[in-house]
């Protein structure tokens, strides 16, 4: 049971370095967590969230504010995010890098679920656990939930401004028993507690500018390493198969579902069985790996609007146009003219 709730070793990388910032003795620190730091050195490496636990309960015995969620976040990289914070990195707003997050999240972590819920103003990021009910020593506490808050923080004020500011931040559970004041210091919004959810909110506006960072080339290509890694790591999550042998054919025109149940190895029946009981269908796959594809390619001026009709696997340049206005109400070209202006 030990490792069955995990996350990636990559959170070493903040983690390691407010350590060394504050002094400590970073081999010592690991080994009475039961950590081997040669063993983590591999990005690809998952820590047991209990382990996890235990190194930010051994580290804030060390920080005399008992702050080390927050001071790690400090430290914050994309690579404590694996290729999905590269991705983010060239997403073309905030909002576009936390719906990856959302979509990719269990990259990151296998033991919550994340939704981005919008309202007159504000975009939020809730969390809630996958795992209600079972033995709390397993389950993700506070302190992970304010380091990864944190971190999305971090990553904000990366690609938006230093000082950007979320609306509000909201825990399930009680105040700390040492005080709220370092969350207060550090995400400088309100920060409530004994909430019904929990989540991070952002003012709708600033999360929909344009980042500087966006680049929907480079964003196209994590994409693709990112599902492909998914599909590795779990080879039960047979959405992210799908998306994969989805987009590997589709440049030769639309993949038959039929063939990509023959290269998961499964027959159609059984394919269609599994993802109904998934909640979702192939269609709805296709079509929305499409649209996704579909949005980076007209982002890049060197492609033809007849050449992206290919690569995204329409028969004909009529078909794409057609499926285009259902998917953003406007034309490709119109929305092209859109980004420009």
């Amino acid at each position: 049971m030990e490792g069955y709730y995990s996350t990636l070793s990559s959170w070493m990388i903040p983690m390691t370095r407010a350590m060394q910032h504050q002094g400590l003795d970073i081999e010592k620190a690991l080994s009475a967590c039961e950590l081997d730091l040669r063993q983590l050195q591999h990005q690809d490496v998952r820590v047991p969230i209990r382990k996890l636990s235990a190194l930010i309960d051994y580290c804030n015995q060390h920080f005399p504010a008992q702050d080390f969620t927050v001071q790690m976040a400090r430290f914050f990289h994309p690579g404590v995010f694996h290729i999905l914070g590269y991705a983010m990195m060239s997403a073309d707003t905030l909002e576009d890098a936390l719906l990856q997050l959302v979509e990719y999240n269990s990259v990151v972590c296998d033991i919550s679920d994340l939704r981005l819920v919008e309202t007159d103003d504000l975009l939020i990021l809730d969390v809630s656990l996958r795992t209600a009910g079972e033995d709390p020593q397993w389950l993700l506490r506070p302190q992970e939930l304010e380091a990864f808050l944190a971190m999305v923080v971090s990553f904000a004020r990366d690609v938006v401004a230093a000082e950007y500011r979320p609306a509000s931040v909201a825990f399930q559970n009680l105040s700390p028993s040492q005080g709220a004041g370092y969350l207060n210091e550090f995400f400088r919004c309100p920060v409530l507690f004994d909430q019904p959810r929990n989540h991070l909110a952002f003012d709708k506006r600033s999360a929909r500018q344009k980042l500087l960072t966006g680049n929907a080339v480079i964003r196209q290509g994590h994409e693709k390493i990112l599902n492909e890694f998914l599909a590795r790591i779990d080879r039960h999550d047979l959405i992210h198969q799908v998306k994969c042998k989805i987009l590997e054919r589709l440049s030769l025109g639309t993949p038959a579902q039929r063939d990509v149940a023959e290269a998961l190895g499964m027959s159609l029946r059984n394919l269609q069985r599994k993802l109904s009981e998934l909640g979702t269908c192939y269609k709805t796959l296709l079509e929305n790996s499409r649209k996704r594809l579909a949005l980076h390619y007209v982002q890049r001026q060197d492609l033809a609007l007849g050449e992206i009709s290919y690569l995204v696997g329409f028969a004909s340049e009529s078909n794409f146009h057609r499926a285009f206005k259902r998917w953003t109400g406007q034309s490709p070209g119109q929305y092209r003219r859109s980004l420009q202006g």
